[in-house]
């Protein structure tokens, strides 16, 4: 294949991207990438933003973040206003008030706040203006943090300019192998990366939210008291929680093993 204009690292800053970036810098994958994007949503735990400054002090490529415009929580409070319209949905958990029948929203956010604008950011990187079209028989390669725990997420771009690339399935690394991958070495290990509000938040990383970051854990759930009732478009009662048991009510079963669906991370391009 020929060779990418630019190689873009897609950085989420939690466990999987954060050791891409790391065993990039060390040389591990043969080439380094010329930059790494992470996307901010305007809503991201402290944790994330302290390791993210922390790895742009361990990495020679620039960093940048970049992100919608808009923080994810205020086009959530917004939406869900007597004016509010559709919003980019997360993936609220939802009870039918009547049948008490429980679903899912459709996760729409991953598109809106992190592979819409790191894809604007690399077309940017290499010289494009705004809708321009992009130079026929060239593309950027991007290299996505998924570990073969994740491997059914692996998905090809839905731009034709965009080559994904997947440095850890390459190496056969599974989340635990990436959390081995630190131990001797002299790095921070990375926390999960995830809004604060996420529903595919465990119970272990709420109940860790509300006993060390209590401020973030009663943000969150002013944000689920705000959705309980939908809008015109949701008619079903929303919940951050799977339980669809306010979220300030829950009682968290740290002990307890849960599925893998609900320690996924946003890796910069989660769910694409």
């Amino acid at each position: 294949m020929q060779e990418p204009l630019i190689r873009i690292l897609s950085l989420g800053a939690g466990v999987q991207s954060s050791t891409m970036a790391l065993m990039a810098e060390e040389g591990e994958f043969g080439v380094k990438p010329d930059a790494a994007i992470f996307a901010d949503t305007g809503w991201e735990p402290k944790p994330v933003i302290e390791h993210l400054e922390w790895l742009k002090t361990q990495v020679s490529y620039p960093v940048y973040t970049v992100g919608k415009g808009t923080s994810i929580r205020d086009d959530i409070m917004k939406a869900m206003s007597e004016s509010g319209n559709r919003f980019a949905s997360d993936p609220f958990f939802t009870k039918n008030p009547d049948s008490n029948k429980k679903g899912m929203l459709r996760r729409q956010c991953t598109r809106e706040y992190k592979i819409t604008p790191i894809a604007k950011k690399s077309r940017q990187l290499v010289g494009l203006k705004k809708h321009a079209k992009f130079p026929k028989g060239k593309h950027i390669e991007t290299w996505i943090g998924i570990s073969t725990d994740e491997i059914m997420r692996m998905k090809p771009s839905r731009d034709w300019w965009q080559k994904n690339r997947w440095p850890l399935i390459e190496k056969k690394m599974s989340r635990q192998d990436c959390l081995d991958w630190y131990k001797g070495k002299d790095y921070r290990t990375p926390a999960k990366s995830a809004c604060i509000g996420c529903p595919f938040h465990d119970d272990k990383f709420w109940h860790e939210m509300k006993t060390q970051r209590p401020e973030e854990f009663k943000d969150a759930c002013e944000v689920d008291e705000q959705i309980r009732k939908g809008n015109d478009k949701v008619k079903d009662n929303l919940f951050i929680h799977r339980s669809c048991v306010p979220l300030k009510d829950v009682k968290f079963k740290v002990e307890d093993d849960q599925l893998d669906l609900f320690n996924i991370e946003c890796e910069g391009m989660c769910g694409v």
